[in-house]
C-alpha cells in the first residue's frame, strides 16, 4: 500500500513513454484508466526514500502550524490581562520610543560653598587724594579681573551670590567692591554691600542663608584683618581658618562647605565643613607689605587670630592690659622666635 500511494503521487511527474509501457489495470470503473501509469520497477527502490522525506516535510508543516497557533494563544491571554504589555510585544518600541520611557536623569546635589578672599592689592603709598587711596591700585585691578576670567573658564564656580564690605561706612574702604565688580559684571549679578566691616556675624549668617536657599557657591570680598573672626562666624574652627593674614597675602582663598544630615529624629540640620585652602593663582606676596599691620591697635579691638608662633590676636578682655606686638613679625614685644 505504501509502495503504490508514492507511486501514485508521483505518476504524472514519472509517466513513461514506449511502446513497452502497460496499462496497469483495465475497467471503466478504475480511476487508473484516465491515463496514469505505474513507474517502472527501477523507480520504485527511490520512491520509498521520497515517501520519507514527504513525511518528515509533512511533520515540519504540522509543527510549525502548532508553534504558531500556541504564540497567537499566548498573545491573547496576555492581552486578556494586560493590554498595554500585549500593545507592546505586537509593535516593538523604536530607540527614540524607549528613551522617551526612561526616567530623566536627577540633577547632581549642588555644591553649597562659601569662598572668603581678600580685596586686591592696595598702593602701599597712595599719593594724598588719589583714587587709590581707599581704592585699589593698577596690580589690585589686574586681580580682579583675573578672578572673573577663573569663573569664565570653569576653573572656579559659577557664583549665586556676591559680598562684600559696605563702601559707605567705616573705614570707608573701595577695595572690597571693586575687587568683586568685574566679577558682578560676567555672573549679572548684584553685590550685596549692606554689611560694614564690624558686621562679620551677621554677613556670615547672610551668607550661609544664600548657599543654602540658592543652592551654589557664594563670594566673601573682605578685609584680610577680619577674615579670620569671618571665618569664626561662619563656623570653621581649622588651624588655617584661624590665622592671621601677613599684609603682603592677596593669593590665599578661605572655603567652607554646607552639609546636609538628618538628625535621629528625622529632623534636617546643617552643618560646617571646612574645605582645604585655595589659590587664586595671580600673585604671591606683595613687595612693601611684609608685616602684620593687624597687630596695630587700631585694629586688635577687631581681630581675632593666630599668629605664627601661636600667639592669640584678640580684642583683651576687661581688666586685661593690651598686649604689645611687633608689626614686623607679629610676636610679643620682647618674645624670641620658637
Amino acid at each position: 500500500a505504501e509502495e503504490g500511494g508514492s507511486s501514485f503521487l508521483l505518476a504524472p511527474l514519472l509517466r513513461p513513454h514506449g511502446p513497452r509501457d502497460q496499462p496497469l489495470m483495465t475497467g471503466e470503473h478504475s480511476d487508473l484508466q484516465r491515463g496514469l501509469l505505474a513507474p517502472p520497477s527501477s523507480l520504485r527502490f527511490g520512491s520509498k526514500r521520497l515517501a520519507g522525506i514527504a513525511v518528515l516535510a509533512a511533520s515540519s508543516i504540522a509543527a510549525i502550524l502548532v508553534s504558531r497557533t500556541w504564540a497567537i494563544v499566548a498573545v491573547a491571554f496576555i492581552a486578556a490581562r494586560d493590554p498595554q504589555s500585549s500593545s507592546q510585544l505586537q509593535q516593538p518600541q523604536s530607540s527614540s520610543q524607549m528613551q522617551m520611557q526612561q526616567p530623566p536623569p536627577s540633577p547632581p546635589p549642588c555644591a553649597r560653598q562659601i569662598w572668603v578672599i581678600r580685596h586686591g592689592e592696595k598702593s602701599p603709598h597712595p599719593a594724598p587724594g588719589s583714587p587709590e587711596v581707599h581704592g585699589l591700585s593698577a596690580t589690585g585691578w589686574s586681580r580682579a579681573s583675573h578672578l572673573a576670567r577663573l569663573v569664565e573658564s570653569g576653573h572656579w564656580p559659577r557664583f549665586v551670590a556676591l559680598f562684600a564690605s559696605d563702601p559707605g561706612r567705616p573705614p570707608f574702604a573701595l577695595r572690597e567692591v571693586q575687587t568683586v565688580q568685574p566679577l558682578a559684571a560676567l555672573l549679572g549679578l548684584p553685590v550685596n554691600d549692606s554689611f560694614a566691616q564690624s558686621e562679620g556675624e551677621q554677613l556670615a549668617a547672610a551668607a550661609l542663608l544664600a548657599a543654602r536657599d540658592r543652592c551654589g557657591a557664594v563670594l566673601l570680598s573682605w578685609e584680610h584683618c577680619r577674615i579670620p573672626a569671618l571665618l569664626r562666624a561662619l563656623g570653621c574652627g581649622a588651624e588655617h581658618c584661624l590665622r592671621c593674614w601677613p599684609d603682603g597675602e592677596y593669593d590665599r582663598v578661605e572655603r567652607v562647605e554646607l552639609l546636609l544630615r538628618e538628625e535621629p529624629s528625622g529632623a534636617p540640620a546643617w552643618r560646617v565643613r571646612a574645605m582645604p585652602p585655595a589659590a587664586e593663582g595671580f600673585g604671591g606676596d606683595v613687595e612693601g607689605y611684609r608685616g602684620y599691620e593687624c597687630v596695630d591697635p587700631a585694629h586688635v579691638a577687631t581681630t581675632r587670630c593666630v599668629m605664627p608662633d601661636g600667639t592669640e590676636l584678640r580684642p583683651p578682655l576687661r581688666g586685661e592690659a593690651p598686649r604689645v606686638l611687633d608689626m614686623a613679625s607679629g610676636r610679643e614685644a620682647g618674645r624670641e622666635a620658637g
